[in-house]
Order: C-alpha cells, then sequence, then structure tokens
C-alpha cells in the first residue's frame, strides 16, 4: 500500500482539516479588496501547518468566475538581490506571455521594467550567455543582436517605463495575483531582498501578492541594527492571516487513519496492547506532533520500522518509541546509551551511573521532560525506580519477553538493531513451540527439525510460559522434552555455569507438572508418559523428579505412589539388555540407584563380563574437575574417576580390574583407552592430589 507523502494537498477533495472555507473567505477577500495601489496578502503560519495547502484551495476558489490571473514565483531560483529582481520580472513575463489578451501585451512592458533593474554588467547572464569555447564565438552574431535590443531598452527611464506599466495595469478588468510561498525556508539575506521586492513592486495597480511565510522566522530574518523586524513586516503585509489551528479531535482522528493506512497491509501486527496505547498515544505521540506534516511523516517512519520488524515488537512500543526518534532525536540517542537502566531489575536503587543515564534522558528532553517521563514509565517500567520509585523484581522480564515489549533488554536490543540475538532467536522457536504444544507429532517434528545446537536454548525458552500451559499439552510435553534429552549434545560450561541440558530439560518439566490442579493428575500423567519415554534415564529423571528423593525430588505425588514408581523402574532396569543399557545416558548413576533401590540379594548386574557396557560404565565415571589459583584468570583442569562409586557397582577392585584390562583390546575408541589407562593408574593406588594452591 502506498504510504501518503509529504506533498501539500491541490484540491477541496483531500481537505481534510475542513480548511476550504477559510480559503473561500481569504479568495474573496482578494477579490473585493481595492487593489489599485497594489496590494500585500500573507498566510502565516509555522512549518509543516500547512499553508501551502491553503494557498493552493485559494488558488482553486480564484479560479471561479471571474477567475483572476495567478502567478506563481519561486524564489528558490535565484542568489543575491540583483539576480532576485531580473528572475522575478522575467518569470512573471514568461508566465504572462501565456495567457493570450490583455495579459499577454502586458508581460512584454513587464519584461522591459525588468530590463532597466538589471544592472549592465549582468547583461551576458540575463540573455543566457555562457562564454565557453566555440559556442560563445557560433553565438556571437545572435548575441550582438539581442545586446542591441537590451541597450536600446535602457534608454528609456526606469521612470518613464514604470509609469507606462502602470498604465496598462490600471487597465485590467481583474486584478493579478503573484504567491511567493515558502520565504521562511530561504537564508536570512534572501529573505530580506524577497522583502525588498515586494517592497519596491508593491505599490502596482492591480497586482496583488499573496506570500506564505511563518511569522517568526521572517520577523528574526527582517530584524537588524535600528530595524524592528515585527514593524518592518506590519508595514509591507496589509491582510494577515494566520493558519488556523487544527482542532485537536480533527488531529487525533487524522493521525488514526493516517496509521491505519499505512499499517493496513503489513501482516504480521498481531500484538498491540490495547489498554497501553491510550496513555501512550496522549502522554508521548499526541504532545510532539503539531500538524498533518508530522503525521505523514510520522505514519512513513512508523510503516518502515513495522515492516522491518514484522510483528516481533509490541506495536504500541513501535509507535512509542517512533515518535521519540523523529521528533526528540536527543532523547533517542540518551535512550540507546541508557538500556540497562531501562531493562534492569531488581529490588534496589540501582547505581548512580545507571540514575544518571536516566536523568540525562530527561534533560534532553528540554521542554519534552513530560513526554520523557511518560516513555520510560510507559515503555520502560524497569526504570521507574529512577523517576518514581517503582521497583520491579526479576520475575517480570519473561513477562516482558512474552509481550514483545522493548522493556526486555532483547526487545529492546531488537528494535534498535533491527537484527535479533540469539536468546531472542531461541525464543521465537519456543513462541512457535508453545502454539503447539498440545500436538504430540507437531511439536516433536518441529523441536527436531532445529539445529540440535541450539536445541537446548529453545526447551529453556518454553520455561517462560510456566503458568500459561495448556493442561491437555502437559503430557505431551512432558514425553517430547524427554525424548529429545539423549539428543542434547554436551556443552562447554564455565566455572559458574552448573546447569546442563538433562537440568534444562527437567525444569521445563516440572514447570509443566506444576501447572496440574493436584497430586492425582501428575499421578496420571507420570503414569501415561513413562512408557512412552523412550530411555531409562530419562525415566529415571522423571520419577525423580516428582518423588521424594533429597535434594531432587518436589513431592508432586504420594509418598506410596513415588516409592511403587521407583521400584518398577529398579526392575526395569536390572532386567533390561546390556545392549539397552549401554545406550543410556548417566549410567553410572542409573545403575548405582537401581542397586540402592533393589532388595537385598538382587544384583542390577548379575555379571561384568559385557565388554561394551563396561565401557560405557568407565566413560560414564569419568568427569572434569577445574579450579581456579587465587591471584590467576586461568583455569586447571584434571581428569578424574567416581572410583568409590564403580567399587560400589563391582563389588571389589579384583572384578572391576578384570573388566578394565579387557577393554585394552585392539579397536577401542580413544576416549575409552585414555580413560582405561587412567583407571590403571588408579588401581596401582594412585590418587589425584587436590587443587591447593
Amino acid at each position: 500500500m502506498a504510504v501518503s507523502g509529504d506533498n501539500p494537498i491541490e484540491n477541496q477533495e483531500d481537505d481534510v482539516l475542513g480548511r476550504s472555507a477559510v480559503a473561500a473567505v481569504i479568495a474573496e477577500e482578494l477579490r473585493t479588496i481595492d487593489a489599485s495601489e497594489g496590494y500585500v496578502a500573507a498566510i502565516m503560519g509555522p512549518w509543516g501547518s500547512g499553508k501551502t495547502s491553503l494557498v493552493n484551495l485559494v488558488r482553486q476558489e480564484l479560479t471561479k468566475e471571474p477567475a483572476l490571473a495567478v502567478l506563481d514565483f519561486n524564489p528558490w531560483m535565484f542568489s543575491g538581490a540583483e539576480q532576485l529582481v531580473d528572475f522575478f520580472f522575467r518569470e512573471l513575463s514568461a508566465q504572462l506571455h501565456l495567457r493570450k489578451g490583455t495579459l499577454d501585451s502586458i508581460a512584454t512592458e513587464v519584461e522591459a521594467y525588468g530590463d532597466l533593474l538589471t544592472p549592465i554588467g549582468n547583461v551576458l547572464d540575463i540573455l543566457g550567455i555562457v562564454p565557453f569555447a566555440g559556442g560563445w564565438i557560433r553565438g556571437a552574431r545572435g548575441v550582438a543582436g539581442a545586446v542591441k535590443k537590451f541597450q536600446e531598452r535602457r534608454r528609456v527611464s526606469i521612470s518613464e517605463q514604470r509609469t507606462k506599466l502602470a498604465k496598462k495595469l490600471r487597465g485590467l478588468d481583474q486584478p493579478i495575483v503573484v504567491v511567493v510561498d515558502d520565504i521562511d525556508r530561504l537564508q536570512t539575506s534572501e529573505i530580506r531582498d524577497i522583502f525588498k521586492l515586494v517592497r519596491l513592486t508593491a505599490s502596482f495597480p492591480n497586482v496583488i501578492y499573496l506570500l506564505a511565510f511563518d511569522r517568526m522566522r521572517v520577523e528574526e530574518a527582517l530584524t537588524e541594527t535600528g530595524i524592528d523586524g515585527r514593524n518592518y513586516l506590519e508595514k509591507i503585509v496589509q491582510i494577515p492571516v494566520d493558519i488556523p489551528a487544527v482542532p485537536e479531535t480533527v488531529l487525533i482522528t487524522q493521525l488514526g487513519r493516517e496509521l491505519e493506512h499505512s499499517l493496513s497491509d503489513i501482516p504480521d501486527l498481531t500484538r498491540f496492547d490495547t489498554d497501553r496505547w491510550p496513555d501512550v498515544l496522549a502522554e508521548i505521540l499526541r504532545p510532539v506532533i503539531r500538524n498533518m506534516r508530522d503525521i505523514r511523516r510520522y505514519a512513513a517512519s512508523t510503516r518502515g520500522a513495522a515492516r522491518t520488524l514484522k510483528g516481533d515488537v509490541e506495536l504500541v512500543d513501535v509507535l512509542g518509541l517512533e515518535a521519540v526518534r523523529i521528533f526528540l532525536p536527543d532523547v533517542y540517542t540518551r535512550l540507546i546509551e541508557a538500556q540497562e537502566a531501562l531493562t534492569r531489575t531488581s529490588y534496589d536503587t540501582g547505581s548512580d551511573e545507571l540514575k544518571e543515564q536516566v536523568s540525562r534522558i530527561l534533560t534532553a528532553a528540554g521542554e519534552h521532560k513530560a513526554v520523557a517521563h511518560a516513555v520510560i514509565v510507559r515503555l520502560f517500567p524497569a526504570g521507574q525506580r529512577y523517576v518514581e520509585n517503582m521497583q520491579y523484581g526479576p520475575e517480570w522480564p519473561r513477562i516482558w519477553l512474552k509481550a514483545r515489549r522493548v522493556a526486555h533488554q532483547d526487545i529492546l536490543k531488537l528494535y534498535l538493531e533491527r537484527v535479533p540475538s540469539e536468546g531472542l532467536l531461541a525464543f521465537t522457536d519456543a513462541e512457535n513451540a508453545f502454539a503447539i504444544l498440545s500436538d504430540e507429532q507437531a511439536l516433536d517434528a518441529f523441536l527436531r527439525s532445529i539445529r540440535v545446537e541450539r536445541l537446548e536454548d529453545v526447551i529453556a525458552a518454553l520455561g517462560t510460559y510456566e503458568g500459561d500451559y495448556p493442561p491437555e499439552a502437559v503430557p505431551v510435553a512432558t514425553v517430547v522434552l524427554f525424548n529429545l534429552l539423549p539428543n542434547l549434545p554436551e556443552r562447554p560450561r564455565s566455572m559458574l555455569t552448573f546447569v546442563d541440558a538433562r537440568l534444562v530439560v527437567t525444569r521445563v518439566v516440572l514447570r509443566l507438572l506444576r501447572q496440574l490442579p493436584g497430586p492425582e493428575d501428575v499421578e496420571r500423567v507420570v503414569r501415561d508418559v513413562l512408557p512412552r519415554i523412550s530411555t531409562l534415564s530419562c525415566r529415571f529423571d522423571l520419577v525423580t523428579l516428582v518423588g521424594y528423593r533429597e535434594n531432587a525430588g518436589h513431592k508432586l505425588i504420594s509418598a506410596a505412589t513415588a516409592e511403587e514408581l521407583e521400584i518398577e523402574l529398579a526392575e526395569a532396569i536390572r532386567g533390561a539388555a546390556p545392549s539397552q543399557l549401554a545406550k543410556e545416558g548417566e549410567l553410572l548413576r542409573l545403575l548405582l540407584w537401581a542397586q540402592d533401590k533393589l532388595p537385598e540379594g538382587e544384583k542390577v548386574l548379575e555379571t561384568f563380563n559385557d565388554r561394551e557396557l563396561n565401557g560405557k560404565i568407565l566413560l560414564a565415571a569419568r568427569h572434569e574437575v577445574r579450579s581456579q589459583s587465587m591471584g590467576s584468570r586461568a583455569f586447571k583442569r584434571e581428569t578424574r574417576l567416581a572410583w568409590d562409586a564403580l567399587i560400589t557397582l563391582y563389588e571389589s577392585e579384583e572384578v572391576l580390574r578384570r573388566a578394565v584390562e579387557a577393554l585394552n583390546e585392539p579397536g577401542t575408541d580413544g576416549a575409552l583407552t585414555e580413560t582405561a589407562a587412567l583407571a590403571q593408574r588408579y588401581l596401582t593406588g594412585w590418587r589425584p592430589k587436590d587443587f591447593t594452591d
């Protein structure tokens, strides 16, 4: 859809502000005034208030019978007072020549009068001659004739030619209207030249000037030492017309129409907070939008931002920030610098630096300080602690992220940079997964389509929807997530990172199960999903999650049910084939737990003769210890084995020795060979020292 441009309207059909009536009054005034000694009228208003549009409406009224001739003079086409005079009369002459009858005959007199006011030194410029090699010589004869004609005209005195021109003009049935627009956009010296020209020629009979300009800008330009610009202007302009103010209701209505027009064909704008929009409109947009030009600029800019962001940012926030970017650019710059202060949540007062960031926003706003204050309150709640002592805790970013509000740092960065962060990309995928959370087949297919390196982040982002999961989605998502867990790759973790993929999955499942009404509902779901979970280790994670195991269980079901499920799982582990056990994750932990749950005298593994299974158990016992010395940034790493756990499982060091020695055969992979070698050192009595630097 085409966006309305910033061009003035041309006819009454486009007059949405109801100014046609004003134009009709002005046109009638121009028809009825006594212009026997010339006249000067002016339409005055600030930039963007619609002066040119009103002039066009007046022009349309003047075409009605009895029509007045309207000539246009563009002051941007000259530079310097001398060129202005010549260009003015030549332009008027050219436009009059296009009209038949009396006006055509006046054109020659207008041109002749202009020639007399033009210095003889400018004759070549007047004739349009540029003395370049070759071209100047070839045109010499034509130039000579033109110069001769020019000199003959100059033999007539200026006074004589003026009288002759005035006589011609006085004989007109209707006055000529000369429109001079955009005066306020000229440089100061050029504005002065324009008004000197008007003053020089304003006394010609039947010539009415219709000027359009910003009064304050022109008065400032006309003010010189000893000359008051306002008084000077009042002596020239005989009919001053101030542009009518746009009624508040009309401006708001037009803003709504322009926004609806510019955004109507963008399909992704599904996020629009109708509860917050009235406040953002009244406190942020309305104070900075003054006229229709502002509305059109704003609507065009907002359309561009909305198309780029594709609905990934709450539209009300986009509308608010675009107003700041366009109309308060200094405030916008300070907003970029204050991202941490505007999005960081906590229950403290914040650092002095963050407080200063917000203070600079308010200072940059100047007279629009109330708008800047509203931007913080309405768009960045976390920043309220610096202006209203309102605190938002760490639970709020999750809410803002779900709503795609710029109050969340990732959403704000997306708006500012137009490039989503990795975290936001993961949340977007989680958002899509949430939409199909109750469809097991679709959910599984979608999550498996995501690059496995990113899958853990996507699953973690699903936790954002805690409290919003549909009840029917709980068993579906539990099965899908646990069946994905074995596929998640091991990631490198820092010294301070303790959350691995298994914890990420169980946290989301815990949030799902907690949404069920009571223990009976949780028990029903757990019994339903356990057989559908493909690995014993993931079944163990679920049973542990809902049970009573110290520091691991969350007691979501009765103790009796938890004990029953654990015994059933232990028996399943005991009965599993070695080839099945060899595929399990966290194998050593799983076997030790099952051994502990079985009745006394029963063994989880009857023999330790399966080489593949022994290799998997040994690898499962391997872990890395990392530490950091005082005063050093470097990490020290050492590979160790959970030796005591291995002895417990194998019951004796001799049984374990035979299992390890059987691994030293051709074809053993590198990691297992290395781990078996480490086990051999343990078997000799060696033990690693603690890091005690």
